[in-house]
């Protein structure tokens, strides 16, 4: 039952982070599953091999979610794009107060704290600027394939920071969305490796941080997760347009917060049946 579990929370992140705008990480951060991760891949001869049956129900979870998600999200995104940021804003808004809630620890906030919260929140922001004032686009190519795949494990192991956007922003995310929807091997493997590099070299660096300074990366966590939250709605209300859109938008946010709160609810359960074992 525990590896369905973690099967089903890593089809969750991998859906999640390929909307633009969202994290998968923030799954990871709710369910509770986060520090778990980075540990076992910051500390692969020590922690990965015994822990190799969570990891791998999740990385499956995760690639599985990704790739269904990358061949139907494509056309509902042309189709309904404006109501899914609503949707998905609405999801990851209500997670907020519960992300928010690890950064207390009953003591004030130093400043190093609150200036890992801005500044998060100032890289979201930024790539959001870029995105919308620039017309920044890469040849398609095995070394720019390799990078995206580095970009968008990045991506999922830091809270908030979307992979999607990023890929938007350097104009490659249907290139890399389409390798997928195609199974082109001949980009599909550059990604891949990417990734692997990624998930190795950047697991470290956030473990390093969560172990010196736990606090203030829980802090910028927090500004991450809440920085996607206020560029998904400005995208969102950029492009709305029309009654009938406003109406399926309204509707796509109400069935979010719902999604959410649901969302919110099955972390818990998760995390107390992990405790109980």
């Amino acid at each position: 039952m525990k590896s369905l579990n973690n099967f089903l929370v890593g089809i969750l992140m991998g859906v999640v982070g390929q909307f633009p705008g969202a994290s998968g990480s923030t799954v990871a951060v709710v369910f509770r599953i986060y520090d778990r991760l980075i540990t076992d891949f910051a500390n692969l001869k020590t922690k990965l091999i015994s822990d190799f049956r969570f990891v791998l129900t999740v990385f499956i979870g995760v690639v599985l979610g990704y790739v269904v998600c990358a061949i139907v999200l494509n056309k509902a995104m042309e189709d309904y794009k404006v109501p899914l940021y609503f949707m998905f804003g609405a999801l990851i808004l209500i997670q907020i107060p519960e992300i928010r809630s690890y950064t207390r620890t009953g003591e004030k906030y130093t400043v190093p704290n609150w200036l890992a919260f801005f500044v998060s929140v100032g890289i979201i922001l930024s790539i959001f600027a870029i995105q919308h004032l620039t017309e920044f686009t890469l040849d398609t190519n095995w070394i720019v394939m390799f990078f995206a795949g580095m970009i968008v494990v990045v991506a999922m192991i830091a809270p908030g920071i979307s992979g999607s956007t990023i890929l938007l922003v350097l104009g490659i995310y249907e290139a890399f969305t389409g390798a997928i929807r195609h199974f082109d091997m001949s980009l599909l493997v550059p990604i891949a490796l990417g990734g692997i590099a990624g998930a190795l070299l950047f697991t470290k660096v956030i473990d390093h941080f969560m172990t010196v300074s736990r606090r203030s990366t829980d802090c910028a966590i927090y500004g991450l997760t809440l920085g996607s939250v206020i560029v998904v709605f400005a995208e969102a209300f950029i492009g709305i347009s029309g009654t009938d859109m406003i109406l399926q938008s309204v509707m796509c946010a109400i069935i979010g917060a719902i999604g959410g709160y649901a969302l919110l609810k099955a972390a818990r359960t998760y995390s107390d049946e992990n405790d109980e074992c």
